[in-house]
Order: C-alpha cells, then structure tokens, then sequence
C-alpha cells in the first residue's frame, strides 16, 4: 500500500519507501478562441480550481499530453 502525500510540504530528504505524489493536471482552451495551456495542482482540487489557480506546466509536456489541443492549430499561451 502507499502513502500519499502532498508534493507542496514534504522535501526531497523527507520521502520515504511506499510515499506517492498525486497531482492533478488539466488543459483548457482559452475563451480568446486562439490559445489553451495545461495546469497542475493538487489532486484534491476541482478541475475548475486548477485551470484558475494551479502552475502552468512546459509546454512539451502538455503536448505530449493532450493530443487532441496540441494539434488543434491554438498556440500553447499561459494566460
């Protein structure tokens, strides 16, 4: 079994045998018709929570992600 703890308080000397991380991430595309980007935050969080107030993610990751925005012709833009 693991343990799960959050990403955001516990250091790198901290982890222990059988501690997990979870995060959650989610892609939106932006009202201005034109862009989307990809955000992650705790799993705890909303969907809605983490495309408000979660952390941009690189956009190489977020290609790799979600296919269907990344070859949707938006440009990856963090608003």
């Amino acid at each position: 079994m693991y343990h799960f703890r959050n990403k955001s308080s516990v250091a790198p000397i901290d982890v222990a045998p059988s501690d997990a991380f979870a995060v959650k991430i989610v892609a939106v595309a932006h009202p201005n018709g034109k862009s989307w980007a990809a955000y992650q935050g705790p799993s705890s969080w909303t969907d809605q929570c983490v495309a408000d107030q979660g952390d941009a993610i690189e956009e190489e990751i977020a290609n790799a992600l979600f296919y269907v925005l990344a070859n949707s012709g938006l440009i990856y833009a963090v608003l």
